[in-house]
């Protein structure tokens, strides 16, 4: 996951109120975009549209995160610690968001593919039960 940069956010100071609120914008893809840029989906691609699906909401962040710094009446105003303080727990709440929500889509993966198995293995005891029952029919006709 790229790193967020101070440059990429806005600040809201307001000195008479003693406050500075940081906004993180352009965050609703920033999952969607790692996953696709990460990892090689060429064999997973229907899987993952199914999967964006599934998850709708959940792999999808806010459009954006806000982080708010308020000095203390006994603090002495410094705006600089202020912006870092408001852009460090904007920060914190979008990585939070992004791994929660990427754990989400895991999980879904994950029980995806275990359907999956669990389809496939059902399928195979289906052919050899028939494969039993065929054995059984050719073992009756010759007599065994």
């Amino acid at each position: 996951m790229n790193g967020i940069k101070m440059s990429d956010c806005r600040f809201y100071v307001n000195e008479a109120e003693r406050t500075i609120v940081c906004v993180i914008p352009k965050t609703r893809d920033m999952l969607y975009d790692y996953i696709c840029e990460h990892f090689n989906f060429t064999d997973f691609n229907m899987s993952l549209g199914m999967e964006y699906r599934l998850v709708e909401g959940v792999v999808e962040m806010p459009s954006s995160f806000i982080g708010k710094a308020v000095c203390s009446a006994e603090d002495e105003w410094n705006e600089e610690l202020g912006r870092k303080i408001a852009f460090s727990r904007a920060k914190h709440k979008c990585y939070r968001s992004f791994f929660k929500r990427a754990n989400t889509f895991v999980n879904a993966l994950d029980r995806r593919v275990g359907d999956m198995i669990e389809s496939f293995n059902s399928l195979g005891n289906q052919l050899e039960d028939k494969r039993d029952g065929l054995q059984h029919q050719i073992d009756e006709a010759l007599g065994k």
